[in-house]
C-alpha cells in the first residue's frame, strides 16, 4: 500500500508539472505573440526594437489582421486616406491656440490668413516618413506641414503685390503656394490636394482703408472712361442717323430726277392732245382766241388732211 501510495503521490507531481509548463507555454505564446487588425484607410508598418534587424520594415504592412511580437515589435497605423486640417485664428475651432498663418507682401504689408489644407500620405513612402519624422501623424501635420505651408505662403506672398493678396489675384497665390508645397512635399511622401483659405485675408487698418480707397478711384476712373465710351458711342450713332437721311433724301430726289427725265421722255404733242381730250367735257368755251377749237387738229381725224 505504500508502494502504490508513493506512485500515486509521484503521478500527482508529474501532473503539476505538466500543468504549469503547459500554462507556462500559453503564458509565453500570449506574451510573445500579438495581433492586430490594420483597418481600412490605413496602413501599419513593424519596426523592430531590438536585434541586429533594429529599425523600420522595407514595406508598409496592407490592411487585415497583423500578428507582432510584442517584445521587440511594435506596429504603427498611418492613414493613407484624404484628410483635411484648418489652422485658424479662432481659438473656437480646432485647437484651442491662433494657429493662423501670417506672411508678408512684396511692400511688406503683414496678411494673416486662415488656411485649410487636404493632403494625404503615400502608403508606399510611409515607411520613410516614420524614420525621417518618427512621430505620429497628428504631430506631423500640426508642427511639419503647417511649419512647410506657411514657409510657402511667405515665398511666394513676398513678389506680390497686397493689392493682388487681397484681391484678384488671391487664387494665384493658391495656386502658386499649392505648386511650391507638391514639388517640396511629394518627394517626401505627401500627397497635397488642395490649399485654400478661410474666409479673407486679415490686414491692418491702414492698409484695408488704402487698398479701398485705391479700388474706388479705380472704379471713378472706369466710370468715367465708361461715360466717355458712351458719350463718343452716340455721337456715332447721331453722325450715322444724319448721314442715313441724307441718303435717304438723295435717293429719293434721283429717283424722281430719273422719273421726270421718263416723263418728259415719254411726252409727245399728240399724248398731250389725247390727255387733253380724256379731260374736256364736250363743252366749248365761251371766248377762245382766233375763234378757232381749243385742240390741235389731228393728222386722221374727221376725213380730211
Amino acid at each position: 500500500m505504500k508502494i502504490e501510495g508513493q506512485k500515486f503521490a509521484v503521478s500527482k507531481s508529474l501532473m503539476v508539472v505538466i500543468a504549469a509548463f503547459i500554462l507556462l507555454l500559453i503564458g509565453g505564446g500570449i506574451l510573445f505573440s500579438g495581433c492586430t487588425v490594420i483597418p481600412p484607410g490605413y496602413v501599419g508598418i513593424k519596426v523592430n526594437l531590438s536585434g541586429g534587424n533594429r529599425g523600420v520594415e522595407h514595406y508598409p504592412i496592407l490592411t487585415g489582421r497583423q500578428f507582432y511580437n510584442p517584445v521587440n515589435e511594435r506596429i504603427y497605423e498611418y492613414p493613407v486616406f484624404l484628410q483635411t486640417v484648418v489652422w485658424t485664428k479662432d481659438l473656437r475651432e480646432g485647437e484651442s491656440v491662433d494657429q493662423s498663418i501670417t506672411f508678408n507682401s512684396v511692400e511688406g504689408a503683414v496678411v494673416n490668413v486662415d488656411v485649410s489644407l487636404s493632403y494625404a500620405f503615400i502608403p508606399d513612402k510611409v515607411p520613410a516618413v516614420f524614420v525621417e519624422f518618427r512621430r505620429t501623424p497628428q504631430e506631423i501635420t500640426d508642427t511639419y506641414m503647417r511649419s512647410k505651408v506657411r514657409d510657402a505662403f511667405s515665398r511666394v506672398a513676398s513678389t506680390m503685390p497686397v493689392n493682388d493678396i487681397y484681391g484678384a489675384k488671391k487664387q494665384e497665390l493658391l495656386s502658386k503656394v499649392k505648386d511650391d508645397l507638391i514639388r517640396e512635399l511629394e518627394p517626401k511622401g505627401f500627397r497635397i490636394d488642395t490649399v485654400s483659405m478661410v474666409g479673407n485675408p486679415r490686414l491692418d487698418q491702414n492698409v484695408v482703408t488704402s487698398i479701398n480707397q485705391a479700388i474706388q478711384a479705380q472704379q471713378d476712373a472706369q466710370r468715367a472712361q465708361n461715360k466717355v465710351a458712351q458719350v463718343e458711342a452716340e455721337a456715332r450713332q447721331k453722325v450715322a442717323e444724319a448721314d442715313g437721311e441724307a441718303q435717304k433724301i438723295k435717293t429719293i430726289a434721283e429717283a424722281q430726277a430719273t422719273a421726270n427725265e421718263r416723263l418728259t421722255k415719254s411726252l409727245t404733242p399728240q399724248l398731250v392732245q389725247y390727255e387733253a381730250l380724256q379731260k374736256w367735257d364736250g363743252k366749248m368755251p365761251q371766248v377762245t382766241g382766233s375763234g378757232g377749237m381749243p385742240f390741235i387738229q389731228l393728222q386722221g381725224m374727221g376725213g380730211g388732211k
